[in-house]
């Protein structure tokens, strides 16, 4: 199973040199439990909760872009199985056949 990942982008370091020590360490504990917990992010400084906001819009993409691709690699694990099993039905059915014409030929 994928691992969901959060990125930390040259964006997010822009904005985190802006914020005090305590103000960085609220964002990304909050960014984290969204991530990683569903939790929603509550905070009374509204500077940081713009932040969040902007930082928020990445995150809802990487958790869709996880959901899609999981979707994605499962249809094509499907596809790829049944093209394996159409290939040794033919196989079976080739070994049955030798199988039974070289029956034959001992027989008479």
């Amino acid at each position: 199973m994928k691992e969901l990942k959060l990125k930390v982008k040259r964006e997010y370091y822009n904005i985190f040199k802006e914020l005090t020590d305590r103000q960085a360490g609220e964002l990304i504990k909050g960014m984290c439990a969204y991530m990683y917990d569903n939790k929603p992010f509550f905070t009374k400084d509204a500077y940081l909760k713009g932040m969040f906001m902007t930082v928020k819009r990445d995150i809802d993409e990487a958790k869709r872009n996880s959901i899609n691709g999981k979707k994605s690699i499962e249809a094509h694990a499907v596809k790829q199985r049944a093209k394996a099993m159409g290939g040794l039905g033919i196989v079976l059915g080739s070994v049955i056949a030798s199988a039974e014409a070289a029956n034959v030929e001992e027989r008479a």
